[in-house]
């Protein structure tokens, strides 16, 4: 489980591997090429990657848990803020998708009003206990 960076390495790793039996991503950015161009710090991404995507393609590809979407297997629950500009919904969304498609099971969590992370009391309670229901499913198998 993991949030921001955090739900980045949780997609990326849920793509890798099947050796969890739940995941985590709270918002997480799985598709890097849309995030550059959704994000309001564009420009650190695009420092961090070494450059634009469209000059490294490859580079946004290869650390892009999207592109390596086949193998994923484990149940992944989403969490993201409707309001989140540093990370968009879209990323979440793009995620959430797939795995429906994909048949792996899954559950979207949006917090309406909410930027990169929940801020007002009643989401700070509920985010908690919703990751700990979501793992709690899976416990037993």
């Amino acid at each position: 489980m993991g949030w921001s960076y955090g739900g980045y390495m949780t997609s990326f790793v849920v793509t890798r591997t099947d050796r969890f039996r739940a995941a985590s991503m709270g918002a997480g950015l799985p598709n890097l090429v849309s995030m550059v161009t959704t994000t309001d710090i564009s420009d650190y991404l695009v420092a961090h990657m070494g450059g634009e995507f469209w000059d490294d393609y490859d580079t946004y590809e290869k650390h892009s848990a999207i592109y390596h979407f086949k193998n994923v297997v484990t149940p992944t629950q989403v969490i993201h803020g409707q309001n989140d500009v540093r990370v968009p919904f879209t990323q979440g969304q793009e995620f959430y998708e797939a795995l429906k498609r994909k048949g792996v099971d899954t559950e979207m969590i949006v917090y309406p009003r909410t930027p990169h992370g929940p801020r007002e009391p009643k989401f700070l309670m509920d985010v908690s206990e919703r990751i700990a229901v979501w793992f709690e499913k899976y416990l037993e198998e």
